[in-house]
């Protein structure tokens, strides 16, 4: 039987950690994070160091696989690891500090500066990946949406999705200019100048299609009676999986467990 245009549009996981509504998800990220923040007060081992927040971090694939997007989150994550690679390098040959661990001619290692550089990478990976997961398994519809039965205003929701795609759609347009360019006899691969003279020229086709692009869509908006105060009628519902009350008694729980644990370590 064919499906309804409702029917359609609607997103259908197979998946239960995935399909779980967006406000359980936003519990799973604050309840990581706040675990993040108190394994980074924890110094143990004799080097004062938080050495707790390098197996927290490997929630994160573990979360991801029973999500089903293992290889999206991966490839997702390098920009992130590359990023936390070279913060790590800068914090721990730069910041002194402490005994020193490590020398070799004018290279150094102390203390502080292992504990800065795992402190700092480590919270950036964390907190960078529990967000990287919650918008791979989370549509910009379902965030708009949850958003509203929140109790936000429906222009406020817009603005903040809009915001989102934007992004994407600027990358994706991007990427086309580019492409042009390059079809053109345009060098746009080689070193960083080379680039840079490149992909400077492709900012103002790609801001005038974005100022473009705006007026459309303010006009199709006004077409659909965005501003009229009336009820509004939503195609697109939120759907459940089920696990929502579980995982979030889950979630809570183990915050609960890791903070208690912690004071009780600061009183011993």
């Amino acid at each position: 039987m064919e499906k309804t245009f409702v029917e359609q549009i609607q997103i259908n996981k197979s998946n239960k950690i995935c399909g779980l509504h967006p406000k359980t998800k936003l519990v799973i990220l604050i309840s990581y994070s706040i675990c993040s923040f108190i394994f980074m007060t924890l110094n143990l081992t004799n080097l004062d160091i938080p050495i707790l927040v390098i197996p927290w971090f490997f929630v994160l694939p573990i979360l991801a696989l029973l999500s089903g997007i293992l290889k999206q989150f991966l490839k997702g994550f390098k920009v992130i690891f590359t990023v936390s690679m070279i913060v790590f390098l800068v914090q721990l040959f730069l910041i002194p500090g402490g005994a020193e661990l490590w020398r070799f001619y004018f290279l150094s290692i102390y203390q502080g500066g292992l504990k800065s550089a795992i402190n700092l990478t480590f919270m950036i990976t964390n907190i960078a990946g529990i967000f990287l997961w919650y918008f791979q398994t989370t549509t910009n519809q379902e965030i708009s949406r949850a958003l509203e039965e929140s109790g936000m205003n429906y222009k406020a929701a817009f603005v903040f999705t809009s915001s989102l795609k934007m992004i994407d759609v600027l990358g994706k347009n991007s990427r086309t200019i580019m492409n042009a360019q390059q079809a053109r006899g345009v060098e746009t691969e080689g070193n960083i100048l080379v680039r840079a003279k490149a992909f400077f020229p492709s900012m103002v086709p790609l801001i005038l299609g974005a100022v473009i692009n705006a007026d459309e869509k303010a006009l199709t908006l006004e077409a659909r009676g965005f501003n009229y105060q009336c009820k509004k009628t939503r195609l697109f519902n939120l759907k459940k999986s089920g696990w929502e009350k579980q995982v979030t008694l889950i979630s809570i729980g183990i915050t609960i467990i890791v903070l208690g644990w912690r004071i009780l370590w600061q009183i011993m």
